[in-house]
Order: C-alpha cells, then structure tokens, then sequence
C-alpha cells in the first residue's frame, strides 16, 4: 500500500511538472505541409562554385515581413542564393499561398542576399528591394514596385538604385527629414581572409566606389548616390547597417556592422546632409567578426541600445575545435591602424544616455548579460517575445560547413589543392546543425536562455530572421531562412497570458508608414520605447509596426507618438489588446523646452593643467605567455596634499618606468608644475602608488612614492621605495640610504597610519607582485617610523604580522577601526586574496579573517576598498571593489575559476594554467595552440584540435600535477558591500549597474547632503590579453546610499558623474573653496570632475 502511494505521489510530480513546463512553451514550429510556406535555400555545390571558388557560399539568404495587399496580414517574403525568391501570401490562420510566379517576384539567376520592404515611392504599398552578391554576375540589386494589385515591376535602375557593389542589404529611413525614404546599401567586396592589416589601410585610403556602401538620397521617383558627399564613402567588409536615433537628436544615425579587421561604421548625422564617423569614441570595443545587427531600447531607459554578432561559441568542445587563437600581432596590428579595438565576441553596447557632442558613449554588456557567445551567429533580433514589457533576444546561427575547424584545414596546409579536387575537398568540410538561442530578458541586465522552456529549437543552418504577427493574436512569430531545409515559422501564443499593444502609422508625406517615429508607452512601473526601423537583424526587414508587450496591464497610462517632423500625439488610459493606428494629420506640433536639472558633479576641463600619462612599452607575454593580463601597466599614482605649505591642495602623478613623476602645485592663479631633480633622477622606475604626509613630523609634508612594476628583474634595485623629504618650500630631495629599510618588492599602494598612537606617522606598503612569477605572492610591509628632527627613518614594524610576509598579490587597503575599540587595524584586499583582517592589539597585529567570517571563500581580483557607516549603526562597513560580473572570467560557488601554477614539464619554469567550468566540466581556458606555446608537448599528447577540446583539465594535466601545483579559487567576482554587523561581516552584492566593470577606486562621502553616505566608483582594465576582451564598459557611477545599508545607482545623466577610460586612481582636492576629483588614467588624460 505505501509502495502504491509512493507511485501515485511521483506519477503526479511528473503531471505537475510537465503541465509547468508545457505552460512555460509559447513557441510551436509549424510544420510546412499545414502553412504552405515550402521554401527552401538550397544550396547546390559544383566545380565552379564551391567554399574553395567562393568563400561566401554558406551566408544565406534573408526574410522581410509586411502587408503587401494591405489586407491587414502580413506576407512573407524569402531570397534565395541559387533558388528562386519566393513570396507568400497570408491568407489568415496561418497559412499561406505562393504568389511568387504571379507577382514576378522570383528573380532570375543573381545570387540574392538581403531584402527589405518599404513604401519607397509613397504610394502607400510596400515595394521589395532585393539586394545581390555572388560569385558571377549580374550583381545589380533589384527594387519591385508594388502595382497595387498582386503585381510588382522591377524598377531599380530606372530608380537608381540598381547598385553593383556586391551587397548584403538595404535600409530605407529619411536621413534628410525632407519627408521621403532614402536608402543606404552595406557592401561587403570580396576580400581575401588572408588580407593583412596595412592591405585594409591601403583600400580604406584608396576605396573605390563599388567597394563602398552607398547612400542614395530620395528626389522624388529616382534617387542621388550622395556616398561622397555626405562623409560616408568607406571600404568596409558589411554584413549589416542598422538605422536609429542613437543620440537622442531626433535624426537618425547609421551603424554599419563590418566583418574581418575593417572596423565598424558609427555614422551621426550632422542634420545637414552629412554624416561624422564615431565608433572609436563612441565605444570601448566592437566585435572582430562583425555580422548583423539590430538597434532598439532593451533596458527600458528611453535610449537606443546596439548588439552585434560575432563568431564566438558557447561550448568549449566547439570554441577549441573550430577557432583559432587571436594573434596579438594582428590584434594590435588592427588597433593601431586605428579600426577600435575588436574582439571576437557578441557586443551588447549598452547607451549610456551621455553625448558629447552629439556623440553618444556605449558600454559592451554582453558578458554580464550572457549574450556574448552565441557560436557562428548571423541574426540578433530585440523583441518582446512574451508580452512582458521587456525585449527579449533571438539570434540566428550555424554555417553550412565548419569553415573555421583547425584540424581540417591543418590538413590541407601540407599540399596545394587541385582544382579538380576543390567540389571534393569543400564537401568534405565537417558539418555540424546547431540550435539558434533565444534569450528572455528578465530584467536588470539578466538574460536567461529560453530556448526549451519557450519551445523554440531548431538545429540547423538559419541566416536570415524576421518576427511578424502573422496571426494578429497579439503576438509575434519568428521566420528564419536556412540553408538546406524549410523555412522555419515558430508560432508565438504569449498573447494568452499577457497583454499587448500594436501601433501603425499612417502618413500625410511620401514617408507614408512612419518610419523613424518613436513611441513611448507607459504602465504601472515600467515605460517603454520603440523606433519604427525596417531593416534589422542579418539581410532582413520586419513589418512596418511597432508591438508592445504590457504584461498583465488591461489600461496603458500614456501612448506617445513623436513623429519625425517633429509633430505629437498622446492618448491617455489606452485599452490594451488591441492596433492602434496613428495618423500624421491628427499630430501637433509641441514646443518641448527640455528642463536641464542641475547634476551633483560635472567635468570639467579649465582648472587643472593637462595631463597624459604615458606608459612605457614592455611585454609582459614574453616573460609568462598565459598571463591573464598585463601586470606592467597599473599605473599612474596620484597623491594629493599641501606640498609648499600655503594651505593648497598640490598633487603629484606617478610616472612610468622612463618617465618622471610629476609635481603641481596650486596657486592663487592655478597650477604650475614644480621641477623636481630627484624625481627626474629616478624615473627608471615605476611609480605605482604614492602618498603625501609628514614623514619627519617637521611640520611639513613629504612624498612618498612607491615602486612597482612587472618589466624588473627580482633583485632589481629599482624596485625599492623612494622617500622625498620636503624643505618646507616645495623643494624635495631624496632621503638617504638607511631612511627605508630595504624592501626590492614591487609594491601597489602606501597608507599612512599610526597604529602606535605615538604621533608619528607610520605607513603600510602593499607588495603586490612578483615580477616575472606570476601569481606568486608578494611581501607588504608595516614601517614604523622612528624619525628624529633630524633624520627621516623607517623600520619594519615587529608589530607586523607573520602573515604579511609572502602575504599574497595586493592592491589596495584601509585603515579602519573595524571593531570600534580605539585602534586602527588593517584590512587587505588583492588578486586572487581573499579579504583579509587584521586586527591592531598590544601584542601586535593579529589576523582575525576566518572569526569574521572572511574565509578563503571571499577569493576574488579585489582591486579597491573604502571604509564608511553606511548603516548608521555606529561601526565601519565596507564597500569592496572585485573585477566585476561583465568580464569573460567566470565564477560562482559551484562553478569557480581557478588557477594553477606549477612546473608541469619540467623545464624549470613555472607554468600558470587557469581553468573555468563549461557544462558542469572543468577545462583549461585557454586553447591547444595557446597552451602549446607554454607547454610544447600538449601539442604532442593531444594530436589534433578536436582531441584537445573534448579534454579536461585533469586530461590536459593530470590530477597529481594539479595537486601538487599553487592553486587560487575565486567563487565570485561580484563588487560587494561588506556589513559589519555583530562581530561578523556579511556581504551583499552591490547594485548590477556596479557589476559592469572592474572597481579601481572609490570615493565616500554624503554627496547629496540627504544624511547618509554614498560612493563614487570608477575603475576598467585595459590590459586583458588579446583573447580575453578587456573591462571598459565602466563609466564611473554614483551610488546613492539609503542610510540602511542599500545603494541605488544613478544614471550618469541625472548625477553628472561620467568617468570613462582606464582609471587607476581618484582622489578629491579642493581648489579656491571648491571640490574637485581629479582621475588618472593609464596611458591617457588627467579627468577632473566637480562637485557643484
């Protein structure tokens, strides 16, 4: 009897759990036989056409989606390669008549790639413009002019707009405002892949024009190829442009997505015709392989955000096998040349809302957002997906043949290829059917791979992508053109749980359908935007109507239309579920006088004297090929105080190994910079930390200045910390031998501190590296000063813990009385350390991590902290500065990333092997060609790519060698308040806006004089190694503390902090009654940020 109950409570868990899933799925694949739609982009590979002929065979064809008949369906159209176009018409439920035939539509024998769909002779039809590529000619793209009746004409040359530029796709958008549809054409020119660096300078320098995209400006029924002069003739490999108002100016912008080393596209429009190119100052970094691409607000925030495709895999086996290693040659070739930098990874560029001069500044999210790695991917598409109120992701991907699999290719380098065996060879090219992903957007930067919860798979090889509501049940299917197979239609039924809202347009202008209107929906907690663009995605175009998604709302508050003339129309307490449509007659125009709200903090570029720091060029790889990063390049310090004694702030800004520190000091006037010999003399080192205090309690402060550096030997005297004692005036000299005690350890940050009340100040000294072993770990030093009148002097503390020796890699520190006893202890934080404490007793300093609670758990890249009582309980809590969650490094309590160090073949010299978590195994990161570089005989034990990426950690190094070696474990890299409640710290991840970069420097204060403390956090790491995409998506952020321990971020438009770049340091100094940050950054400018 109870082995029957037992049965029956698990036969209704399994019922239970498959109704929850069966809820979870609003996605089915319809089956071809019930919808009609039977096309197919077959591909069929002869002697003169296959990879080894035409290395572009396996990019596919596109989708466009709109009524045609305007019957209130929306039609499907399809290009094919070497098949005929195909167009279908929506007859309702689903399902779906050929008209190719009838409506000469079908083509002829051009290779056909992107399509669109607009209205571009204003006639209120939507026309199809097809755009051409292809091995063989004709390479004229196509326009089908809609007859009205079922019919279309082909019109492209007679329009002018039959461009030869081997093209990839067409967007329509009125760039000129003259109320008619433009059109700019991507262009990819054949280029060989093997083409270097200085062969793309030279074609950018000297870019024919059918090597160029072209913009052709509307003059009524023919159009103006204006390339030249609107600033926009460039050679570029496209595979995508893109339209939207990325700067909020109300004219639209152009992305332009580039393949290989030619670096993407930017264009602002001037709104006189013209257009600057902006996409190095615009963006941290962009993606190497560039594809498609899509524009649109995913966060909610009123600005239009970017994400780009790339190449990158999501499965180790599949990343290893198929991809090479990025040559740093090439890497650095490609940025000095100056095409940005570029990584070959999705790029999620999130808008910051902050334009300088009219130049918007996007940060890369998509390792935080985990959309970074989507294989060979073609199509990203932003959409709502479930009614929720938020945007969701569906991307595209899959090529025909593995075209970038190493080991096959490896195979052919040996022997030159025959033509007579080019169609055998191309056939044999591994091949590999992969899913597309779809990703739910939760919210707060979270996407979540839905791809089985949602019922949307389908493995195989899909290029073109296009969402449509093909049933007008109020919500969205998905049509992808594969190669190979049937199309796919993915019908969407989110519209039975939550609520919708679809918006059209209807014209007075040849722009009859409204695009680049923008629409602002508002609910109960949550507010929405949309741009009205076509064109998205890879060689496709959505309908001309713009989907909201309002989850459970049954009224919206506000629907706004801001038309693109300017003119506006709002509806209030708008019923959901149902099409709007807007018509440009009924809009008015409205004087919006923008109400500029003071910030808290502005930069400012007239107080203080320019600056750039400059670092000096040193190889870090040559000395340990798998470092994770530089370790040469933290620099520069900066120090503030009062140097010459007149009650104003100086400062002084460390130098680089070669290059002098600096000294300015504030006068009445401004700053001057004061000629200092002694630090002119030693310049040879690196200064990567300094403080200014009074050393010899003389009455006046000196400068301490602390060397670092990887690019020193062990035993290299230049590592030793420099003391500069001041004469009174602002003149220094160095102090002799014997006033330090010999500490050659290249060393981060100084503290000063008097831990034994004696009114001498004391000063902790953080180790933070060994050169050239890395991570070994580095001694930090507790000097007692024991100074006379006279004489200058330090001592090693015997207060010091042993600890402190080989203490491990730190970068920062604080001076805190944690415990509230009267004395001030000491809290550590570094690479690959865990938070360490120590606290200041008679006996001396006593670590007291572990009964706080801080065990090796708290393992992280800690690169900050700073002290506060952001409770107002009455003791210090902390905020603490990790690497971030948006960096390719991944970490959490189940799956960590580790390192390993050891000797793994013996040749005296210590390897370093970090290892990371993929599918519940745990492999090394980096690849067979890159570890072999450090270890040759991998190559040797693993023959080929595909063994190598099947293997794990243990396979590449065994279990014993692992053991044996120095191993750090980090279980999260998440920046973190630290409470200190009841004897213990507990940690709290700050706010994910805080998450999207490396914390370098914090500042905390009651800047907003509301009672309670908050911080300034600023950091980035340009100094990743070329595989490993460096943390720049960091703009400085201000947290607005709640007096309870919670942080709010605020957005840099509201606070006026904005801080980007490489910033190591940040510190406040004070100028004529004002506060100011002043901000260094590594190999860049001095910043300075008021406080209004």
């Amino acid at each position: 009897m109870k082995k029957n109950i037992l049965s029956i409570i698990g036969l209704l868990c399994l019922i239970s759990c498959s109704k929850n899933e069966s809820a979870d799925k609003i996605f089915t694949l319809l089956d071809h036989s019930d919808t009609g739609i039977d096309f197919s982009n077959n591909l069929t590979e002869n002697d003169s056409l296959n990879y080894f002929t035409y290395t572009y065979i396996y990019m596919g064809g596109g989708v466009a989606t709109g009524d045609i008949n305007n019957d209130g369906l929306i039609d499907i159209f399809f290009t094919g390669n070497q098949v005929s176009n195909k167009l279908y018409l929506n007859k309702g439920n689903l399902k779906f008549e050929d008209i190719t035939k009838k409506a000469g539509v079908g083509g002829d024998s051009r290779w056909y790639t992107g399509v669109t769909m607009a209205d571009v002779n204003g006639d209120g039809f939507l026309d199809i413009y097809c755009s051409v590529g292809g091995k063989f000619g004709p390479k004229n793209n196509e326009l089908y002019i809609n007859n009205g009746n079922g019919t279309f004409s082909e019109k492209a040359k007679e329009y002018g707009i039959d461009d030869i530029g081997n093209s990839v796709q067409g967007t329509f958008f009125d760039y000129d405002k003259d109320g008619d549809l433009d059109l700019f054409v991507a262009n990819y020119p054949p280029t060989k892949f093997s083409s270097p660096t200085f062969a793309y300078v030279q074609m950018m320098r000297t870019v024919k024009d059918n090597e160029s995209g072209h913009l052709y400006r509307n003059d009524g029924n023919h159009f103006a190829d204006v390339t030249s002069a609107a600033g926009v003739k460039a050679y570029g490999l496209s595979l995508s442009a893109t339209v939207g108002d990325l700067n909020n100016d109300s004219w639209p912008d152009i992305y332009v997505s580039n393949d290989f080393n030619s670096p993407d596209f930017m264009y602002i429009n001037n709104q006189d015709g013209t257009f600057k190119e902006v996409v190095n100052s615009a963006t941290g970094h962009t993606a190497f392989y560039g594809m498609g691409a899509d524009i649109s607000d995913f966060n909610n925030d009123g600005n239009l955000d970017i994400f780009q495709v790339d190449m990158d895999a999501k499965d180790n086996r599949r990343k290893k096998a198929n991809m090479s290693s990025m040559n740093p040659q090439l890497f650095w070739e490609v940025a000095n040349a100056g095409f940005q930098i570029q990584y070959m990874h999705n790029c999620m560029q999130l808008n910051s809302g902050v334009f300088t001069d009219g130049v918007p500044h996007f940060s890369n999210v998509s390792r935080i957002t985990g959309t970074s790695s989507t294989d060979w991917s073609w199509g990203p598409l932003f959409a709502d997906f479930d009614n929720d109120g938020y945007k969701d992701l569906y991307i595209t991907n899959g090529t025909r043949r593995e075209v970038n699999n190493n080991d096959f290719f490896n195979s052919l380098e040996n022997g030159k290829l025959e033509k007579k065996d080019l169609l055998k060879k191309s056939k044999e090219i591994p091949s590999e059917k992969i899913d597309n992903f779809m990703y739910q957007n939760k919210g707060n930067l979270h996407f979540e791979q839905v791809n089985k919860k949602w019922g949307i798979e389908f493995k195989g090889f899909s290029n073109g992508v296009a969402y449509a509501d093909l049933d007008n049940d109020g919500d969205l299917e998905i049509i992808t053109n594969n190669i190979d197979d049937y199309a796919s239609v993915f019908e969407n039924t989110s519209s039975k749980t939550n609520n919708y809202l679809t918006i059209r347009f209807k014209g007075t202008s040849k722009n009859s359908q409204g695009l680049g209107n923008r629409v602002y929906v508002k609910t109960k907690g949550n507010s929405q935007m949309q741009e009205l663009t076509l064109t998205r995605g890879y060689q496709s175009s959505v309908a001309p109507e713009l989907h909201f998604g309002v989850e459970k709302a049954k009224t919206i508050d506000e629907v706004k239309v801001v038309w693109t003339n300017g003119k506006i129309q709002k509806l209030t307490n708008v019923k959901a579920n149902q099409i709007l449509t807007f018509k440009e007659q009924d809009a008015t125009i409205v004087e919006v006088k923008p109400v500029l709200k003071p910030t808290l903090f502005s930069t400012t570029t007239t107080v203080f004297p320019a600056y750039k720091h400059e670092e000096n060029q040193y190889d870090d790889f040559k000395d340990q090929v798998l470092l994770p990063h530089k370790m040469s390049t933290f620099g520069p310090a900066l120090a503030v105080g009062d140097l010459n004694k007149d009650g104003l702030d100086d400062y002084f800004i460390g130098g680089s190994a070669t290059f002098s520190g600096k000294v300015f000091l504030q006068t009445k006037t401004g700053f001057l910079e004061k000629k200092i010999q002694a630090l002119e003399d030693d310049k040879m080192s690196e200064d990567t930390g300094a403080v200014i205090f009074d050393a010899d309690n003389d009455g006046d402060n000196d400068l301490y200045v602390v060397s670092g550096g990887y690019e020193f030997l062990i035993n290299d005297p230049k590592l030793q910390d420099r003391l500069y004692i001041n004469d009174g005036k602002g003149n220094f000299t160095k102090a002799p031998n014997g006033a330090l005690p010999v500490m050659i350890t290249s060393g981060s940050k100084a503290y000063p501190l008097d831990f034994d009340k004696d009114g001498k100040q004391d000063l902790l000294v953080l180790g933070r590296q060994v050169p050239g072993q890395y991570p070994s770990p580095a001694t930090t030093y507790l000097l007692h000063n024991v100074s006379t009148a006279q004489n200058a002097k330090f001592e090693v503390s015997k207060k010091a813990p042993a600890a402190f020796k080989n203490l491990g890699m730190a970068t920062s520190a604080v001076i805190s009385d944690y415990n509230s006893d009267g004395l001030q202890d000491i809290i550590i934080v570094g690479e690959w350390m865990p938070i360490r404490v120590f606290e200041n007793t008679k006996a001396g300093f006593k670590e007291t991590s572990i009964d706080l609670g801080l065990t090796n758990d708290t393992t992280g890249w800690w690169w900050s902290i700073q002290q506060g009582d952001f409770d107002h309980d009455g003791d210090m809590d902390y905020i603490v500065g990790n690497n971030g969650l948006n960096y390719k490094y991944k970490a959490t309590p189940d799956e960590t990333f580790d390192i390993y160090v050891k000797d793994f073949d013996n040749d005296k010299h210590k390897d370093i092997v970090l290892s990371y978590y993929n599918d519940g195994k745990q492999y090394p990161v980096r690849g067979r060609g890159c570890s072999s570089q450090q270890i040759p005989n991998i190559k040797e034990k693993f023959k080929n790519y595909e063994s190598f990426s099947q293997a794990t950690l243990v396979d590449v190094y065994t279990e014993k060698s692992l053991k044996e070696a120095l191993h750090y474990t980090v279980k999260s890299f998440a920046s973190i308040y630290l409470e200190n409640k009841n004897g213990k710290f507990i940690i709290h991840e700050l706010p994910v806006e805080a998450q999207v970069s490396c914390i370098n420097s914090i500042m905390v204060d009651d800047y907003d004089k509301d009672g309670h403390l908050d911080a300034l956090i600023t950091g980035n790491m340009y100094n990743s190694e070329v595989e490993t995409p460096r943390n720049d998506a960091g703009h400085g952020l201000f947290l607005k503390g709640n007096g309870k321990g919670k942080f709010k971020s605020i957005d840099p438009t509201q606070s006026g902090f904005f801080t980007p770049g490489d910033v190591k340091n940040m510190d406040l100094i004070k100028v004529k009654g004002k506060s100011y940050f002043l901000l260094t950054k590594n190999n860049s400018n001095l910043q300075s940020v008021k406080i209004n």
